[in-house]
């Protein structure tokens, strides 16, 4: 510690910030998105398929953003963006709360998406720019930023099930608010105490012709052409994508299949269900970046699939509380170490001008299976019911596991 140089002691400072700030963003969001569909069947009487299409309408706008945001911090937009992620964000919890029908929900988490993907998309971009700078501490950035989203899975869960529980959902959504208030000020006073370089207020708006609009495009299309000849970057926006259509539709129709077996205690166990999951994913996320030091992230990546894949299926035999407590906190230890080691896998060979935009890609790949998955099960959800559906949703989970586990780069 006596030999850090101030700017080192400076950037850790910055770089726990930011931690903090990725770790409200995470428990706002993982709380809404967790009572979202209870609020949807419970006051609305929504069926699957319209379960589905709320869950999945977040994501066609995060799409969208996602490689702008990119672009937008390669030129140097990166503080000024999570501000206005945070302050987006804060405006769609306002519509959730004052929401009178399904319509509503819809158009309330197609801004939530765009504030999603701005934040987290500059989120991620920002410390991986930043851990560049010290490349020593690049693997463990990664895996704390990783943290900080596994504290927000426990945390966001349990108090949006518990809060809807004994509070009801007003009173839930009022404290989100307020929550979601607080942001902005933790980033704007970031940037401010550890010498940030960067006109936080100047947000100067360009009138884009169409010229220019095709010009960034152009841009975005060479720099993903670019990022699919890395193989390590295309071998882990594939297991993403892969893996992600069977964990979402557990995190996406799970707690509406509680809702319609037990209707307002729902939140509670449904709470205590994603909190085992983010509670074991913790140690799983802090120790990847040191592990991966010593052992390839493919196989720590392979192995992580595998076990969240048995624990998915198990989940899905076994979905009734108690039992399904012990498979949740299973699942948690193999998302713990899927999640960083396969950011590592996207970013480490990325260069440091194309860290933003390669985050943005890299995302999006979560984003397409949030996209479609909740669309696709829930159409099955209406033919066969949620339990057919929970019971099927490990197989692109072990097919990302056994694809991971063979490829060679």
């Amino acid at each position: 510690m006596n030999n850090e140089t101030p700017e080192l002691r400076l950037w850790k400072r910055r770089m726990w910030y930011i931690n903090i700030v990725t770790l409200l963003f995470s428990i706002l969001f993982q709380g809404i998105s967790t009572i979202l569909s209870q609020y949807a069947v419970i006051k609305f009487g929504a069926s699957p398929i319209q379960v589905g299409l709320v869950w999945s309408m977040f994501y066609l706008t995060s799409i969208i953003t996602r490689p702008l945001t990119g672009l937008a911090f390669d030129q140097g937009y990166r503080f000024r963006l999570l501000i206005l992620g945070s302050i987006t964000f804060f405006i769609s919890s306002f519509i959730y709360l004052f929401s009178s029908n399904i319509i509503h929900l819809v158009i309330a988490r197609l801004l939530q998406g765009l504030s999603q993907g701005v934040f987290m998309t500059t989120s991620f971009s920002l410390v991986a720019y930043e851990a560049s700078e010290h490349m020593k501490y690049f693997e463990e950035s990664i895996a704390w930023r990783s943290t900080m989203l596994g504290l927000g899975v426990i945390i966001g869960p349990a108090l949006g099930g518990y809060l809807i529980s004994f509070y009801g959902f007003t009173e839930t959504f009022i404290f989100m608010i307020l929550l979601a208030a607080i942001i902005p000020i933790i980033v704007y006073y970031t940037a401010k105490s550890t010498k940030v370089d960067e006109k936080l207020l100047n947000y100067s708006l360009k009138i884009h012709l169409a010229s220019t609009l095709k010009k960034d495009l152009k841009i975005i299309i060479k720099n993903f052409i670019e990022l699919m000849h890395i193989e390590s970057f295309k071998a882990a926006i594939f297991s993403l994508i892969l893996y992600s259509l069977g964990y979402v539709t557990i995190a996406s129709l799970l707690p509406a299949y509680y809702a319609t077996l037990f209707g307002k205690d729902s939140g509670v166990i449904v709470g205590n269900c994603l909190a085992l999951i983010g509670m074991s994913s913790i140690f799983p996320r802090i120790f990847t970046g040191k592990i991966s030091k010593h052992c390839s992230v493919k196989k720590i990546a392979a192995a992580g699939l595998l076990v969240l894949a048995v624990s998915i299926a198990l989940i899905g035999v076994y979905s009734y509380p108690p039992t399904v407590y012990m498979f949740c906190f299973l699942a948690g230890l193999g998302l713990g170490f899927v999640i960083p080691s396969l950011q590592i896998m996207a970013l480490i060979d990325t260069g440091n001008s194309k860290k933003g935009i390669a985050t943005g890609f890299y995302i999006i790949g979560f984003d397409i299976s949030n996209l479609i998955s909740p669309i696709i099960f829930g159409s099955l959800g209406n033919i066969f019911g949620y339990k057919f559906v929970v019971e099927v949703t490990f197989l692109p989970v072990l097919i990302a596991s056994i694809f991971l586990a063979f490829k060679k780069f």
